[in-house]
């Protein structure tokens, strides 16, 4: 089926500065939802090689124990790419906890993958 997520062995670990859009990177940029709490900012993605898409923005939140979250990337969101935040049409309990050691970190086998898999849908 194609809308089923990928499995975290499928999913590859991207730091923020290494992913653009057309202002810049999501390295910096504030996540903030729809009653306008900041949730925290963007640290990295979880990138699915073969297909070449987002699939999760990997969120930290700072506080007293810092900690990083994954919010599904097809959440209806705008980033203002002027203010440096990405406005989610969601809130807090939508975020769940990241385990950094589950996924690898994007690597040159990887963009190979990427390069050579068939188009994004």
């Amino acid at each position: 089926m194609a809308n089923e997520l990928p499995t975290p062995d499928a999913l590859r670990y991207l730091d923020a500065d290494h992913v653009e859009h057309p202002s810049g990177t999501f390295a910096g940029v504030t996540v903030r939802s729809q009653d306008d709490q900041q949730l925290g900012s963007i640290s990295g993605v979880l990138v699915e090689p073969t297909t070449r898409r987002i699939r999760y923005f990997v969120v930290k939140r700072s506080g007293l124990l810092s900690r990083r979250y994954l919010l599904a990337a097809d959440t209806p969101a705008v980033l203002e790419a002027n203010d440096q935040q990405l406005r989610i049409l969601s809130n807090v309990d939508d975020l769940e906890r990241f385990e950094a050691q589950q996924v690898a970190p994007f690597s040159e086998e990887d963009a190979v993958t990427a390069m050579f898999a068939h188009p994004a849908a």
